[in-house]
C-alpha cells in the first residue's frame, strides 16, 4: 500500500469538505495496519474486538471521506 500523494488527498477534501487532514491521516493508517495482519491466523478475542473495531471506524472514516457505505475490502479491482 501506498501512501496517497498530495494531489489525491486534496481531490478528496474537495470532494468531501467535511473531511479533515487528521481523518485521511486515520484511514491510511489503519488501512496500513489491516494490510500486516494475517487474516488466517487465529486471534484471541480481545484481538478480535479491536479488529471490528477498526473495521467499524474504517467504514466510518470511508463514508466521511468517499461517501461510500461500502467499505474498502468490498471494492473490486
Amino acid at each position: 500500500m501506498e501512501p496517497l500523494k498530495p494531489q489525491q488527498r486534496a481531490g478528496i477534501r474537495g470532494a468531501s469538505p467535511a473531511a479533515a487532514p487528521t481523518d485521511i491521516d486515520e484511514y491510511e493508517r489503519l488501512l496500513a495496519e489491516q494490510f500486516v495482519e494475517d487474516p488466517d491466523v487465529p486471534a484471541a478475542p480481545a484481538i478480535t474486538t479491536l479488529r471490528d473495531e477498526r473495521e467499524a471506524r474504517l467504514q466510518e472514516l470511508h463514508r466521511r471521506l468517499f461517501g461510500s457505505t461500502s467499505s474498502p475490502g468490498d471494492q473490486e479491482p
